[in-house]
């Protein structure tokens, strides 16, 4: 999907906004159960990770 390891920071924040749903589901523990926000931090943050990876400083 991303061709490229090396986004931006707004690129990094613009993925996160559009997936922003997709996140949503993926941090809860169960089905139609409460968000757990801890587990959300560490999806957005593997994201950024992932996504930045080669980037210069």
């Amino acid at each position: 999907m991303f061709n490229s390891y090396d986004l931006t920071d707004e690129e990094v924040l613009h993925i996160i906004e559009k997936y922003e749903n997709l996140i949503n589901k993926y941090s809860r523990l169960y089905t139609n159960g409460p968000i757990d926000e801890d587990l959300r931090q560490e999806i957005i943050l593997k994201i950024y990770v992932t996504l930045t990876q080669n980037r210069e400083n």
